[in-house]
C-alpha cells in the first residue's frame, strides 16, 4: 500500500510540474485568442513573453537558481 501511495504521488507531481510550466504559454494563447489578435508583431512579442515566463519557471523548478 505504501509503494502504490508513493507511486501516485509521483505522477500527480509530474502532473502538477508540467502544468505549472505550460501556463505561461497556455494563457498567453487563449489571451490572443480571445483579443483575436492574429499576425501582427505583438503575438510574437507575447509568445516570447509565455516563453520566457515557461524557461524561467523550468529553472526554477530545477533547482538552478540558489535561494
Amino acid at each position: 500500500m505504501n509503494k502504490i501511495i508513493k507511486i501516485m504521488l509521483s505522477i500527480l507531481g509530474g502532473m502538477e510540474v508540467v502544468v505549472s510550466i505550460m501556463t505561461p504559454i497556455l494563457l498567453v494563447l487563449v489571451w490572443l485568442a480571445i483579443f483575436g489578435i492574429k499576425g501582427d508583431w505583438s503575438t510574437y512579442v507575447f509568445l516570447i513573453i509565455g516563453w520566457g515566463a515557461s524557461v524561467f519557471r523550468a529553472i526554477k523548478i530545477g533547482g538552478w537558481i540558489n535561494k
